[in-house]
């Protein structure tokens, strides 16, 4: 199957041009292969890689390219992508003869040239595709304006950090799961809702009499070992200057943790759980330490 060939893929001249770009992601093709054998998931997997690409050119897309279980594609009309979107989860939603997929579309101007699409877009795209769970389609604060009046049934689902930039955006999800679902009503949380529901979420900090409130809207919140860049400083050697970060995600207060030494979460009534270059999220109760267990004399208690 080469979904990507010229006779698929419609001509893209060398422009600068407002595009819409989706991935589109085949959801469980490693535990796949272990449980159905290498022949019949290669063959599952390509027949909705190929579904989707067919569904892609039905709404006047472009496939772009295929990338492992993944097709990347490009549409000049916004609402057009959200329609494909839509018909992609309901096609592979519903069908157990194709994997479940999550989508992510961002809109913006792109470089196009014969074989590929690039820029900022394109990276917005990917970046909201790995937020997105099976079943879903998650869209950026662009491609939700660039519906105009021909708005969709979209919530807001989170606030993040796009790459290269420093301010938080919202992103939203699109629905698709009703049969009957109207795309003449759009359902979306006004900002001083979501402000309101922000503000729900603290955390609370505190290292002896030093105490932090974190809201969610003031992450990513830094502790480490640079005075001039860190929220919470730790003055010990293991500590890196900038040690870990504590984010919020769908919901939730996550430690990232980004050390040489890594850092150690011990949950009340849990064991302690080590971290290096990954993430935890922070729930309930407990101790956060800075390159060694629970024993540091410097602990960061945490609660929720």
């Amino acid at each position: 199957m080469k979904p990507t060939t010229a006779n698929s893929r419609r001509s893209m001249k060398n422009s600068t041009q407002a595009r819409t770009i989706m991935f589109a992601d085949v959801v469980g093709s490693s535990s796949l292969y272990k449980l159905r054998g290498n022949s019949s998931a290669k063959a599952c997997i390509d027949a909705t890689l190929s579904a989707m690409c067919e569904s892609v050119l039905k709404h006047s897309g472009t496939v772009v390219k295929t990338i492992g279980d993944e097709i990347m594609t490009s549409f000049e009309c916004a609402l057009a992508a959200c329609e494909c979107a839509q018909s992609l989860q309901q096609l592979c939603g519903g069908n157990p003869a194709f994997q479940p997929i999550r989508i992510g579309m961002a809109y913006g101007n792109t470089l196009c040239d014969e074989n590929d699409v690039f820029g900022d877009t394109v990276n917005d795209a990917a970046f909201v595709a790995q937020i997105a769970r099976a079943q879903q389609i998650v869209i950026t604060q662009a491609v939700f304006d660039a519906l105009g009046p021909q708005q969709m049934d979209c919530q807001e689902f989170d606030r993040v950090q796009l790459k290269g930039t420093h301010e938080k955006s919202l992103i939203y999800r699109l629905h698709w799961e009703s049969p009957t679902h109207s795309h003449n009503a759009t359902t979306v949380m006004s900002i001083h809702n979501i402000t309101q529901q922000l503000e729900s979420h603290r955390l609370t900090l505190w290292v002896g009499e030093e105490q932090h409130t974190v809201l969610a809207d003031q992450t990513p919140f830094i502790i480490g070992r640079d005075r001039q860049k860190a929220h919470l400083h730790v003055d010990s050697n293991l500590a890196s200057r900038d040690h870990c970060r504590i984010t919020f995600q769908r919901g939730k207060f996550v430690l990232v943790d980004h050390s040489t030494n890594g850092t150690y979460v011990s949950p009340t009534d849990a064991e302690a759980i080590y971290l290096r270059r990954t993430e935890y999220p922070l729930t309930g109760e407990g101790v956060i330490t800075i390159g060694q267990p629970q024993q540091s004399s410097y602990a960061i208690h945490y609660n929720t």
